[in-house]
């Protein structure tokens, strides 16, 4: 049986053949967010994400968070956390001061890493400075 049963069908396509399909984001404070479900991976893009504030993620299908990392687009260091609203999925990941740096988080909390379809409470928390990277998330989807 599929992991992905509900989908709607458009999700459903472009996950079969390797298409992104974009998700919406919300961010508080400043600074800008893009995000896009590929494959079994969400692809967030941050620009000058305000420290002490946050990114919101929909969430089109139900998935388990299993891992992420960043790759880092600037020479400023800064650190992210994923959450499920406010419970933590990850680690706080501490990004270096090095352009094209790559961050891994240590540690997922499984008690917090599974999303239904439309809870759209996942949420990248930039915990010290302005964050410029890139952040993938991989997921598994599940039946939910």
């Amino acid at each position: 049986m599929s992991n992905i049963k509900g989908i709607r069908s458009d999700i459903w396509y472009k996950m079969k053949y390797h298409q992104p399909v974009d998700l919406t984001t919300t961010m508080e404070g400043t600074g800008s967010a893009t995000a896009v479900l590929l494959g079994k991976q969400i692809i967030v893009t941050l620009v000058d994400a305000e420290v002490d504030k946050y990114v919101n993620i929909s969430t089109p299908l139900g998935f388990r968070v299993i891992g992420a990392y960043s790759i880092h687009q600037d020479a400023n260091d800064f650190d992210w956390q994923l959450k499920n609203t406010a419970g933590a999925i990850s680690d706080a990941v501490g990004v270096a001061a090095v352009d094209t740096d790559i961050d891994k988080a240590a540690k997922i909390n499984d008690a917090y890493s599974t999303f239904l379809r439309g809870d759209d409470d996942l949420r990248i928390a930039i915990t010290t400075d302005a964050g410029v990277a890139i952040i993938v998330i991989d997921i598994e989807p599940t039946i939910a």
